[in-house]
């Protein structure tokens, strides 16, 4: 799909003022996207442009951590800080520590990247306390630290390019309570791992959401974010629950709910939601399995931490230090007006852990 400001041009940002610029830049033009700005704890909208490449005086060394490669969010984050690296003609090394359960190994990666003297680090934290005194070390070493996607804890941060998991599960709180409240949803909650930051920040979202509605949570269960795992949790939990009506998760997890409500035969009896999306679950949304879920424009994401990581490195003005892009309800009467490559990677893009400048 085309890199064009028509295509991206979404109902919900024209009703709140907001309209995107050109976004996409995978033809290497510069882009720009609405985004929720946070500043002395108040937010407000605007509109994220990145440095001019003239700006930009030598070919950094970016380190990048994730928590895993293994489902196509983060691969979605992988497209869009590679591509803007390719972009802006900087060098990247990106780590995958394997999945959520492996805190010492991304422990271990970001020490070798302080050691190293890579010049900056964007970081998807797999715990937000956990890394907290590796985040001490780099910024003692004179390396900022970009947090990415999951959120951290820890004040010494330089950066934060991400949207809040509470807000995304909040939106789709009230999405379920406004669209389908009346008929008294029992609800699966699926949230992903206990003890990431986003997953906990989620479940705070949705049931501040749904607090004083007809909307009931009738049984949580967390995991890891691999499709064996959650969907594991979700069969379990249809067969403890036979009234639960609703399946609601992170993304993965709400994939494997449209498996398992099909492979059930109840695809008239359980309705599914994410709080986030994967093109999996765009695709469920299409075809009617799963009622919507929120986008947080994972690729613009990317292309954020890597701008974040620049202007610092650069010494160029931010115009906040906290930013992401404003998130939109994705439905299936919504889905022609969003642009593919501002959610999810190229379909024939594969996971790319280095990028040497020219």
């Amino acid at each position: 799909m085309k890199s064009t400001a028509a295509g991206i041009v979404m109902t919900a940002l024209i009703a709140t003022g907001i309209v995107p610029a050109d976004a996409a830049s995978s033809d290497g033009t510069p882009w720009s996207f609405p985004v929720t700005n946070t500043v002395n704890g108040q937010e407000a909208p605007g509109t994220w442009t990145p440095l001019p490449k003239a700006d930009i005086k030598k070919p950094w060394k970016i380190c990048v951590l994730f928590p895993h490669m293994k489902d196509p969010y983060w691969l979605a984050a992988d497209y869009g800080i590679v591509n803007e690296a390719q972009r802006q003609n900087v060098n990247v090394q990106v780590y995958e520590a394997g999945g959520y359960t492996n805190l010492s190994t991304q422990l271990n990666q970001m020490d070798n990247c302080i050691s190293q003297k890579f010049d900056a680090i964007i970081l998807g934290a797999i715990s937000g306390d956990g890394v907290s005194a590796q985040i001490r070390k780099a910024e003692a070493a004179g390396i900022p630290v970009i947090d990415f996607v999951n959120g951290v804890s820890e004040p010494k941060t330089a950066a934060h390019a991400l949207v809040s998991f509470y807000d995304l599960a909040y939106q789709t709180g009230k999405y379920v309570v406004q669209t389908f409240g009346d008929s008294s949803p029992k609800v699966g909650f699926f949230p992903g791992p206990q003890g990431a930051s986003w997953s906990d920040a989620a479940v705070k979202g949705f049931n501040d959401a749904i607090k004083g509605s007809k909307v009931t949570i009738v049984d949580t269960r967390r995991g890891d974010t691999g499709m064996n795992v959650q969907l594991s949790l979700i069969q379990n939990a249809m067969q403890a629950y036979p009234d639960m009506n609703f399946i609601v998760g992170v993304d993965i997890a709400a994939q494997a709910g449209a498996v398992a409500v099909r492979n059930s035969h109840k695809a008239g009896d359980i309705k599914v939601m994410a709080f986030d999306i994967i093109p999996g679950v765009y695709q469920d949304i299409a075809k009617g399995e799963t009622a919507g879920s929120p986008s947080d424009f994972t690729v613009i994401q990317g292309r954020m931490a890597v701008d974040m990581a620049l202007r610092l490195l650069e010494k160029a003005p931010m115009q906040a230090n906290r930013s992401g892009p404003a998130p939109v309800m994705v439905t299936k009467d919504k889905q022609a007006s969003l642009q593919w490559d501002t959610m999810f990677a190229p379909k024939d893009f594969s996971a790319t852990y280095e990028v040497k400048a020219k």
